[in-house]
């Protein structure tokens, strides 16, 4: 990818974080505070879906060997797991549920980022974007968390 797309891609991948940064200080300054913890949520497992497709679209570029093909089944998890998390948190009979999302949601954006670094150690600039955008987003869930049990 050349430096004006890989520029392009870091200005896009910063701007997807600005919704997680309006709900956290919506609800920092309770503006509809609990709508933005829950829009925080469901965008958060949003994020875990872009984060798989884009593993989705690398494993399809070349889908016959195994380890693209192994991509292509790892690449799906993020989507499952966001959604488990949403349907165990509305599920789940605690005092706090929104805390187990956002707790569970911030544990598999770090797992994920993780299992990227494995993954895509060809690609630096992009896992220093990811890296950025994962420290933020976990932060952020952690804001939200202390907003919310306050």
């Amino acid at each position: 990818m050349n430096v004006t797309s890989q520029y392009r891609a870091q200005q896009l991948g910063l701007l997807g974080l600005a919704p997680l940064v309006v709900f956290t200080l919506m609800a920092l300054l309770d503006l509809c505070g609990g709508l933005a913890i829950q829009l925080s949520v469901l965008y958060s497992a949003a994020l875990l879906s872009f984060c798989g497709g884009i593993h989705w679209g690398l494993s399809m570029r070349l889908p016959t060997s195994s380890d693209e093909q192994r991509r292509l089944t790892w690449s799906l998890l993020p989507i499952v797991a966001g959604f488990a998390i949403l349907v165990v948190g509305h599920l789940v009979t605690l005092p706090y549920p929104v805390i187990l999302m956002l707790s569970l949601l911030a544990l598999f954006h770090l797992f994920w980022f993780n299992y990227e670094r494995r993954k895509l150690s060809e690609h630096p600039w992009y896992l220093e974007m990811r890296a950025r955008q994962t420290f933020t987003t976990v932060a952020l869930h952690v804001v939200m968390i202390i907003t919310h049990s306050t």
